[in-house]
């Protein structure tokens, strides 16, 4: 497959592998395909996870209780350093 650029784009593309960044136009395209894949499947999975919040019914008020064990939790990820 053969994708024509912009002149911008093109550019973009030369100055990353003139940079060094990456070691071909390709290899530039390939990333910026990967990111957008990503980026997408991101947006699907915040799409999935609003859906699941408004069906999950109406809020409720936070108690001193939910702070404390969100507060806990959140200190127990700090002291093990695991991502969300």
């Amino acid at each position: 497959m053969q994708v024509a650029l912009n002149s911008e784009w093109e550019d973009l593309v030369k100055e990353k592998v003139q940079s060094g960044q990456y070691p071909t136009p390709e290899a530039v395209v390939e990333e910026a395909m990967r990111l957008l894949k990503e980026r997408d499947q991101g947006e699907g999975r915040l799409q999935s996870l609003l859906q699941e919040a408004e069906d999950s019914g109406e809020a409720s008020e936070m108690t001193k209780r939910d702070w404390d064990n969100i507060r806990r939790e959140g200190l127990a990820r700090l002291r093990t350093r695991k991502p969300y």
